[in-house]
Parts: C-alpha cells; sequence; structure tokens
C-alpha cells in the first residue's frame, strides 16, 4: 500500500513541510496501517548554523525528489546528507517519513528515535514515532510516543487523533479515546469512524449512526460505500446485535 505525495494536508504541521499521507485498507476501518495514520511533518522550526552547506543542499534534492514521486531517490538525498552531518535533526526526521513511505517501518522509528535523542523537546519526532510504532502494531510504545508528543504540544490535533486512535485500537479507556477522538474529527475525517466504533461497543448505536452520517456528509469521504453498508446494516438490525463494523471484501 502506497503514500501518496503532496505538499500541505494533514501531517503533522510546520509551515514549508513535505508531506506523504497514506490510503486507507479497505478490509478495515481502524487506522492499523498506513490508511489513516497522519501524514509526516518534515520541516523542523529550528535552525542550527552548525549544518553544512552540503548537507542543507541534499535536504533540498531530497525534498525536489519527493515532489517528483521520487521517494526512493529523496531517501538517498537524506542519508547522504546524515552522512554529512549525522546530527542534522530535520534529516533525521524526513528521512523516517521516507522509510515510512517505503514501507520500512522498523528503519523510520529508528530515524525518529535518531531525531529525538538529539533535542528530545522537539514534538513532531515524537508524533511521527507514535505512527511508526502503530504501523509496527507497537500499540505500547505507539501510546508512549502520542503521550509523549501530547506533554510537548497540548493542542496539536495529530498527536490528540493518534492517541485516540490507538486506545480505539486497543479497546481501552473508551472515555479518553471518545474525547480525543470528537477533539479531532473536523480534522481527521476517520475520526468519526474510530468513534461509531467505540458507540457500539458501549451500546450507543444511535450516537454511531450520527458519526456515521456526519461522515457520509463530507463531498469526498474516500470510504463512502463502506460506511453506507456500515449504516444500512445498523438500521437494519436491532440495537443489541448490531455488528461493531461492516464485512468488507
Amino acid at each position: 500500500m502506497r503514500m501518496k505525495t503532496n505538499i500541505s494536508i494533514l501531517l503533522l504541521f510546520l509551515a514549508s513541510s513535505v508531506c506523504a499521507q497514506t490510503e486507507q485498507t479497505p478490509s478495515s476501518l481502524l487506522p492499523a496501517a498506513p490508511s489513516s495514520v497522519p501524514r509526516f511533518e518534515e520541516t523542523i522550526s529550528v535552525h542550527d548554523l552548525r549544518i553544512p552547506p552540503k548537507a542543507v543542499k541534499e535536504l533540498q534534492r531530497s525534498q525536489n525528489a519527493l515532489q517528483s514521486g521520487d521517494a526512493r531517490s529523496s531517501a538517498r538525498h537524506l542519508e547522504r546528507a546524515l552522512q554529512i552531518y549525522p546530527d542534522y535533526l530535520e534529516a533525521h526526521n524526513a528521512l523516517g517519513a521516507r522509510y515510512i513511505e517505503l514501507a520500512e517501518y522498523e528503519k523510520a522509528a529508528a530515524e525518529f528515535q535518531k531525531a529525538i535523542a538529539i533535542d528530545p523537546l522537539v514534538s513532531q519526532p515524537w508524533n511521527n514515532l507514535s505512527v511508526a510504532f502503530f504501523l509496527q502494531q507497537r500499540y505500547g510504545d505507539a501510546e508512549s510516543a502520542a503521550r509523549r508528543a501530547l506533554n510537548l504540544a497540548p493542542q496539536h490535533a495529530t498527536a490528540r487523533y493518534m492517541l485516540g486512535a490507538i486506545l480505539a485500537t486497543e479497546q481501552r479507556n473508551p472515555e479518553e479515546a471518545i474525547g480525543l477522538l470528537r477533539q479531532t474529527k473536523l480534522e481527521f475525517a476517520d475520526a468519526r469512524l474510530l468513534l461509531a466504533q467505540i458507540l457500539l461497543r458501549r451500546g450507543a448505536a444511535r450516537d454511531a449512526e450520527e458519526e456515521l452520517r456526519g461522515y457520509l456528509a463530507l463531498p469526498d469521504a474516500p470510504k463512502r460505500q463502506n460506511v453506507e453498508r456500515w449504516l444500512a446494516r445498523l438500521t437494519q438490525t436491532p440495537t443489541t446485535n448490531a455488528p461493531a463494523q461492516p464485512n468488507t471484501p
């Protein structure tokens, strides 16, 4: 499953960041694969005058390659930048995002951890690390990283969404998960689907139906057909027997 290259949407936010978004797996409405996870913020607002110009040039070449759709070449330029200057936090963070796009999740996590080691008070690598762990189904580690990101940037919508998604996937702390997902459903459409899952498990079928209808009201809902089938099944099934999610192919 391939991640789309983009220049502006929901990754972890910083102005002028180059981003990558993922597609949803057709068989699941939970973000257990590169599906409803956020895109990656790659530009860190920390400028180090010690960074050699050659390393900066490799970062620029990496961004150009990414914009051309060549993730592998983009990664190679970042690897060269880090050979020149191993403490280049922004390059480690960007290389982790590139490895995510190439489905090399363990390598991605390692790069985000290297960025964190350089400056543990920068929130973006913690956010990205939570996504990398999530994609490896290392939910405990993903939760720890997401909570750390949220502690550093309490108003960060991506960290809130990721923590809510992790808790929903683990089926833990439903009240906390509901609060986090409700706070982020305007930024992340899939938050409504995760909310519906939790609400159904708690027997709140009507509230779940409302979330699904809210999702279907979006003009560009990518999972429209699956959600329509799910909603139809809910409205035709007694509440006590309502399925938690649709039977998709």
